[in-house]
């Protein structure tokens, strides 16, 4: 079981993966961090149990696991944000499409500590 889950961004992909933690209780406590105030509507809708946090802060140096469900035009800002705040031996990863040029800026700005596995997004019927 995962301690504390940060989702980063809660669009389609994000949602699905937020109800499934939640349905399957695979993390003990759950924070998501997303912008658009239409999907944070919709996310308070679900009633699920997590706590939608403003910025990416302080509050992500308790995370073990972080899920980064973001637009890749949003990875630079969210892995500075990671390399300032997150603790030693963080497990950051992502379901971005787009992986040749995004590894490679990631692998240059991101902190040695910090384990990225980068992965791709299964969804659809």
């Amino acid at each position: 079981m995962i301690n504390k889950l940060l989702i980063v961004g809660c669009g389609l992909i994000g949602s699905s993966i937020l109800k499934k933690v939640c349905k399957k209780n695979i993390a003990k406590k759950i924070f998501v961090y997303e912008k658009s105030k239409k999907n944070q509507r919709t996310l308070k809708r679900f009633k699920l149990k997590f706590e939608l946090i403003k910025k990416i802060n302080k509050k992500i140096s308790e995370c073990d696991f972080i899920v980064i469900c973001a637009p890749l035009s949003e990875y630079k800002k969210i892995f500075l944000a990671c390399n300032r705040y997150s603790k030693k031996g963080v497990l950051i990863t992502d379901v971005g499409s787009a992986k040749k040029n995004i590894i490679t800026k990631i692998n240059k700005i991101k902190r040695k500590d910090i384990k990225w596995i980068s992965s791709h997004p299964i969804a659809g019927s």
